[in-house]
């Protein structure tokens, strides 16, 4: 209740009282101190408090008490309505009003406090660890033509270089270059900008960019190339040539328009400006279609270049990657270093020194380049050349660094690592990584790969991509690595005849890093120290890009391809290599006691002096014993000619009728060795080597009656691989059907043996083979004479007496031979399975593949047990015990496959031995009668009882562990079991055709058959089937007269039978 100013009383809640009246209580009046929140005692109790409660947070106030009657008053009182009292409010309840802009200047002085407390704290921490602290002035280098780019972003302070994994302090960056000095043109504080280089002709170009600041980056720089020393070209337009043409885009992407118009032209300027985009001095006199003229580099790409038809220098064709191709190609280096110092990889300047001084020095044109200092350490950076791009990271604190180089053209950029080296490879002063570790800090290490991009084929005419050099086993299997824990060039150069490499490499598939530092100590005890040879690296020739030989599988391949051929020969004396210029086949060769001359015929002079230069090892005869010199060149049975090996064949022994055959008697090859490029590659001299026939036939008139051919074959064949016929093997089946026209009678395929994984083979990983060639390797070899094929089905036991009988021993006590032995021997007298199988895949199938590799579900394959019975034969006593059907055979049946295959053999020189001893047992038959008899029933009863045969090369004999071994002959052609082959009996044989009885000898029906060399046992076993239906009962015979093995042996047969079919007449 108060009074109002009306003199009447009124009533409003509590929370209004304040703002208006004091209340009536105490007389006092609305002008009273109560009001003002200020009154006592005498001026009335109301409290100004009152005020500060706000209706919108608590209960209203209850209404005050009402009035009392006035005392003394003349008028009589008047009653007033009062509401009845709220409830007491809770007690210490109270609320607060805060108004917007109080609330957010609270807010913002709050946040100005906490950026000025954490910006001191930034600076006093810059401070403590020696950094600049902000400079807005930095510009991070210069733009344009002028140097410099004036609206790059300011360089941020750079943050400390310590990390979390190591306690070192990085020293302060130093600018300059690898040797620490600043280059010319860097100001202090400033990077490097890219000059042109004295001669050469950079083009104009547009450039656009935008930088981003992160959190991650400390500092940001670009650099544009200095224009200003470089000269005016002949056109007075800069460096610009108007003969040639550039790219620039076209209208739709080019920035200033290019028509020419100077107002368009700044328009587009002033527009590409806002968009982060600065031009590069480009003038206005390109046309609409956005080709502008172009000064072209030797090395520059093809973009931009005019568009004209390449000049194709003859001989190049299949090779040539200039830039005169204009393809869309080009060279990638990677380079990936350690153990580098932290200082200088964490220093911006000194990293873009670097890199301006490689390109400089290796003739490439850096247009820009942009660098970022990144957060806590580390430097990336990218450049953009003419030719393509430079870039590099860095982690200080692990000292590594990765760099990425790309040009286009065909210029190898392997020679830029030198450079790399020079300028990246700075040798840390103290222990890298985690950690640190004890001893002084190792050398820097470089691992680096070089590959080709883009495409060639189809761009370029003529090209093939198997004739490139560097797309070869060079690119692939060395330049194309990155994983060889060392690689290293020896030499790299051209002959007058063809590219030579020689690379050195440790690879960590085959040799440990470790054990190689060791090996080189010779002071410290340990095995590696005393056996250096078996850690060190590898070497590896390439010609003309094409894997030749390696250092540690050098024993492998060259006794691979020599030793077969010698040891099947009776006396090698006069041997022939083609090719062989490292020295490694003429220091196989030199090792047999029986030879007396060896030429070698090489074309290349240059690669002989090379290889003795740089691969002693392979022509290192010094150990062997009955040399007479430390090289195998200047033994005094050695006579090496320099000269095309396919003329000087074709010439002395061409053609398969006339000549000066006395002559040709003398200079004939006991074995020719053919050391060259495999047939399978795709170079044009190994297609005329071993494709033309003409050379072929004079290689078969060059060898004498009983010569070998031996020859590499390249890569083995794998089971998924096509028919041999086509596709990369079609080199070589034309090569092979060449020597059987040339009229070699046995031709042998054998490969090296390895560890091979399907998972490797199908997905093209690694397959180590002991060649080292990445791959299996095969060989060939060719006999002239039919009968040395015994020689080569030689037995484990002969093969090691001919080997100690021939090989010559050492002086040193070690081996003479590192790999070939017989157990080797014995593996490469079966062809391989892929073999088979490519050649069975021939579009015209040869029966064999079909007849011999195993059987099948719709065969007939009878058991002896319930199919046959012995008893006595038809033909009387003096034909004793024959084989009858116990049941009906139908016609094609097998019979008694099961036991036929355990037959008895005696291989050629075992049944030579038995033969010799038969008749030095009839030589002594009264002194050693008992000997006499029994090597005469041995020799009797094979040759009645067996089934003989040259297939092995001379005559052989299988017995029959089964009852098979009775069975009869079927007089005058009534023989109802074998294989059916023409209609010989024992009337109709002519014995006075040697051909024709040869023809009924069985032998090796095909000069090359991999199914029948692979598989001649069944061929000999089980080859025989049911002529036609045979009933219960009947008597099985077979044709003795193709169970002879011999000429002589088959005469005698002969007339045996004929006695007996004429008493017994069927």
């Amino acid at each position: 209740w108060y009074l109002g100013a009306d003199g009447e009383e009124r009533w409003e809640p509590t929370a209004n009282i304040a703002a208006k009246s004091q209340p009536r209580m105490g007389g006092r009046s609305r002008n009273g101190g109560a009001r003002n929140g200020g009154g006592d005692g005498n001026n009335g109790n109301a409290s100004g408090s009152s005020s500060a409660i706000s209706s919108s947070s608590t209960p209203p106030a209850p209404p005050l008490p009402p009035p009392q009657s006035r005392q003394g008053s003349s008028s009589s009182p008047r009653p007033l309505a009062r509401p009845p009292p709220p409830p007491s409010p809770p007690r210490g309840a109270f609320a607060v009003d805060l108004p917007a802009p109080f609330l957010l200047l609270s807010f913002l002085a709050s946040a100005a406090a906490a950026f000025l407390v954490g910006w001191v704290a930034r600076l006093a921490l810059l401070s403590h660890v020696g950094l600049t602290p902000y400079d807005a002035t930095a510009t991070g280098g210069g733009g344009g033509d002028a140097g410099g780019a004036g609206s790059d972003p300011p360089r941020f302070p750079a943050l400390p270089a310590t990390g979390g994994m190591s306690q070192k302090k990085l020293a302060p960056v130093v600018a300059g270059g690898g040797s620490g000095k600043r280059p010319a043109g860097a100001g202090a504080g400033q990077l490097p900008s890219p000059r042109v280089l004295e001669g050469k002709d950079v083009p104009f170009t547009t450039y656009a960019s935008r930088t981003f600041q992160m959190a991650g980056a400390a500092t940001s720089h670009t650099l544009h190339i200095d224009r200003t020393g470089a000269g005016a070209g002949a056109s007075g337009k800069g460096m610009m040539s108007p003969s040639r043409l550039e790219f620039d885009g076209g209208p739709d992407l080019s920035l200033s328009g290019g028509n020419g118009n100077d107002e368009a032209d700044a328009g587009a300027d002033d527009a590409g400006a806002d968009d982060g985009a600065e031009g590069e001095g480009r003038d206005g006199d390109g046309d609409g279609d956005g080709w502008v003229p172009l000064p072209c580099d030797e090395k520059a790409c093809s973009r931009g270049k005019e568009k004209k038809e390449p000049v194709i220098t003859p001989g190049d064709e299949h090779n040539d990657d200039s830039d005169d191709l204009h393809l869309p190609a080009g060279q990638h280096l990677l380079v990936d270093i350690k153990d580098v110092d932290p200082n200088f990889l964490n220093s911006e300047e000194r990293l873009a020194s670097a890199m301006i001084e490689l390109c400089d020095a290796t003739r490439l044109t850096l247009l820009s380049y942009h660098c970022h200092t990144l957060v806590p350490v580390g430097v990336s950076c990218a450049g953009v050349l003419l030719e393509s791009h430079v870039a590099f990271h860095t982690w200080p604190l692990e000292g590594v660094i990765t760099l990425d180089l790309f040009t286009c053209g065909g210029g190898l950029l392997v020679p830029t690592l030198p450079f790399i080296e020079e300028l990246f490879m700075i040798p840390s002063e103290e222990p890298l990584g985690p950690g640190g570790a004890d001893g002084p800090p190792p050398k820097p290490t470089m691992l680096w790969s070089h590959v080709l991009r883009g495409f060639r084929e189809g761009f370029a005419p003529g090209y093939v991509r198997s004739k490139n050099p560097l797309d070869g086993s060079l690119g692939r299997y060395v330049l194309g690595k990155l994983d060889f824990d060392a690689k290293a060039p020896l030499l790299s150069t051209k002959t007058a005849v063809q590219s030579v490499n020689i690379y050195e490499v440790l690879d960590p598939q085959s040799r440990d890093v470790s054990s190689y530092r060791k090996s080189v100590h010779a002071d410290l005890d340990t095995y590696e120290a005393q056996h250096p040879a078996l850690f060190g690296p590898d070497k590896m020739l390439f010609l003309d890009g094409i894997l030749q030989s390696t250092l540690y599988g050098d024993a492998p391949y060259h006794e691979s391809i020599v030793h077969p051929a010698m040891t099947v020969h009776e006396r090698p004396r006069r041997v022939a290599i083609i090719g062989g210029g490292e020295g490694a086949a003429l220091r196989e060769v030199l090792k047999h006691k029986s030879v007396e001359e060896v030429v070698i015929l090489e074309i290349d002079e240059e690669l002989v002096h090379i290889c003795a230069e740089y691969m002693p090892e392979w022509s290192d005869c010094r150990d062997v014993e009955g040399g007479d010199a430390a090289s195998c060149f200047d033994d005094s049975r050695a006579r090496l000619i320099h000269v095309d090996a396919f003329k000087w064949f074709v010439d002395r022994f061409g053609g398969r009728e006339g000549g000066n055959e006395e002559a040709e008697a003398e200079e004939k090859f006991d074995v020719i060795v053919m050391d060259a490029l495999d047939p399978n590659t795709s170079v044009e001299i190994a297609g005329g080597l071993y494709n033309d026939t003409s050379f072929l036939d004079a290689l078969f008139r060059g060898l004498t009656d009983e010569g070998v051919f031996s020859v590499q074959l390249g890569k083995s064949k794998m089971s998924a691989d096509p028919a041999d016929d086509i596709g990369r093997f079609r080199d070589e089946a034309l090569m092979i059907q060449g020597l059987e026209q040339s009229g070699f009678r046995s031709i042998h395929t054998y490969d090296e043996t390895f560890a091979f994984s399907p998972l490797c083979g199908m997905i093209g990983g690694a397959v180590q083979a002991h060649s080292r060639f990445y791959m299996p390797w095969s060989y060939l070899v060719a006999f002239k004479a039919y009968k040395t094929r015994a020689a080569w089905y030689r037995a484990g036991p002969e093969i090691d007496i001919e080997l100690r009988r021939r090989i010559q021993k050492t002086k040193s006590g070690r081996p003479a031979l590192r790999y070939f032995d017989a157990a080797t021997m014995l593996r490469y007298q079966f062809p391989s399975k892929a073999t088979e199988i490519t050649y069975c895949r021939r579009g015209r199938l040869p029966y064999e593949c079909d007849e011999l590799r195993g059987f099948y579900e719709d065969d007939a394959v009878l058991p002896a047990s319930d199919y046959l019975h012995v008893t006595k034969s038809k033909y009387g006593g003096q034909t004793g015990r024959g084989i009858f059907a116990a049941r009906d055979i139908p016609k094609d049946a097998l019979l008694a496959v099961d036991e036929h295959v355990k037959a008895f053999h005696f291989l050629p020189l075992t049944w030579s031995a038995i033969s010799k001893m038969d008749a030095w047992s009839n030589a002594v038959i009264d002194e050693f009668p008992f000997v006499h008899g029994a090597f005469s029933h041995l020799s009797t009863f094979t040759k009645d009882n067996g089934w003989g045969d040259l297939f092995l090369g001379e005559e052989a004999y299988a017995v029959d562990s089964g009852p098979l071994l009775f069975i009869n002959h079927g007089c005058n052609g009534t023989h109802n079991y074998g294989e059916g082959k023409g209609g010989i009996t024992e009337f109709n044989i002519d014995l006075n055709n040697p051909k024709g009885i040869s023809d009924n000898l069985v032998t090796a029906e095909e000069s090359y058959s991999p199914v029948f060399e692979r598989r001649w046992r069944i061929y000999l076993n089980c080859g025989d089937y049911a002529l036609h239906d045979i009933k219960e009962g009947e008597e099985i015979l077979a044709n003795k007269i193709r169970m002879l093995g011999n000429p002589d042996d088959l005469k005698k047969e002969v007339m045996s039978l004929r006695k007996l079919c004429s008493e017994k007449a069927v």
